[in-house]
């Protein structure tokens, strides 16, 4: 019952709340003091049910507040374990470790009462011509696919509107490359075209992050030699022939999508997203022998889960749901 006590296990002693505030406002909390610099910073109160109590201060201004505790959301995890119906609670209810305080505080200076004052915080919008330089990590380590080194760049000809376009092509020799003799190079690149709108919506209620829709075109070929191993039927005579082809991949991916843009100091970033759409995939075999009317594909090279490798032209093309998630390291230029 202890190990399914969600809030107990995962909250610990005390939690996080940030407060963005004027420059070099000072506040003063459980007899400490913390600068605001950069425009925030951070207090660490211990889980309690008594509200979060502090006083910021400014020159001549000051001001207290107090902050009602709330619930963590881990608390109602416990309704996931059916197992033990929820006993969870039990444990959870014997501790402080439930409770939490509203994680991002946003004050600023009344002119009229002369006080700090409570706002909900802005977003700042991505200014016309801002530029950003971006790569796709997990491009480099698709080992399941073709891992590639991507260079992207997103443009704003206008206040929260981006276009972008990223490259890539690959690094290493891809494992596919199994034929003897070589019918073509092994080669392979990607592009990635985006329409990006900022701040239309606000989700995550943080105006430190940038919210966006975005549709996105990708477009990835790949050219490589494959080695199969086939059963051909002629004249009721069955003899079986490993042939090496070489296989043209085509995959067009066009996809909605949501992401956020988180800041990482002045000016990287990291842009984490998930879509959904559809993706067509076709295959091109240049010099098969490949009859689908006379020849049986012995399944060598099939996969427990995903079943066999797919590279026949005429045979393996798709058009299926695609499904998105994925990140972008950047810098703001």
């Amino acid at each position: 019952m202890v190990l399914n006590s969600c809030a107990t296990i995962f909250n610990g002693k005390t939690t996080r709340v940030n407060i963005y505030a004027p420059e070099n406002a000072t506040v003063h909390y459980n007899k400490q003091t913390s600068i605001v610099y950069e425009g925030e910073t951070s207090l660490y109160p211990k889980r309690s049910r008594d509200s979060l109590k502090f006083t910021i201060t400014k020159d001549s201004i000051s001001t207290d507040f107090a902050f009602k505790r709330k619930t963590s959301g881990l608390l109602y995890a416990n309704l996931f374990t059916p197992q033990i119906f929820g006993a969870g609670f039990i444990i959870d209810f014997t501790n402080q470790r439930r409770f939490t305080y509203k994680r991002n505080i946003y004050l600023e200076i009344d002119s009229t009462t002369n006080t700090f004052k409570q706002f909900e915080g802005k977003k700042q919008p991505f200014k016309q011509h801002t530029t950003f330089i971006y790569t796709s990590p997990l491009h480099f380590m698709d080992f399941f696919s073709q891992p590639m080194v991507t260079l992207g760049v997103e443009y704003f000809p206008l206040d929260n509107f981006s276009i972008s376009a990223e490259y890539g092509t690959m690094y290493i020799k891809s494992s596919k490359d199994n034929s003897k003799p070589n019918y073509s190079e092994n080669k392979g690149f990607t592009s990635r075209y985006e329409l990006k709108y900022y701040n239309l919506i606000s989700i995550t209620n943080n105006p430190k992050v940038n919210e966006y829709i975005a549709l996105e075109a990708r477009f990835l070929r790949h050219q490589f030699n494959k080695v199969i191993s086939i059963r051909r039927i002629n004249n009721d005579i069955n003899y079986y022939i490993r042939e090496p082809i070489t296989v043209h991949k085509f995959l067009d991916i066009f996809n909605i999508k949501y992401g956020l843009n988180f800041p990482v100091g002045k000016r990287m970033y990291l842009d984490v997203y998930s879509g959904f759409g559809f993706r067509n995939k076709t295959f091109k075999n240049p010099n098969s022998f490949y009859n689908p009317e006379t020849d049986y594909i012995l399944e060598s090279d099939s996969h427990l889960f995903f079943g066999r490798k797919r590279y026949l032209e005429g045979v393996d093309n798709q058009k299926l749901f695609n499904f998105s998630l994925g990140f972008k390291f950047g810098i703001k230029l």
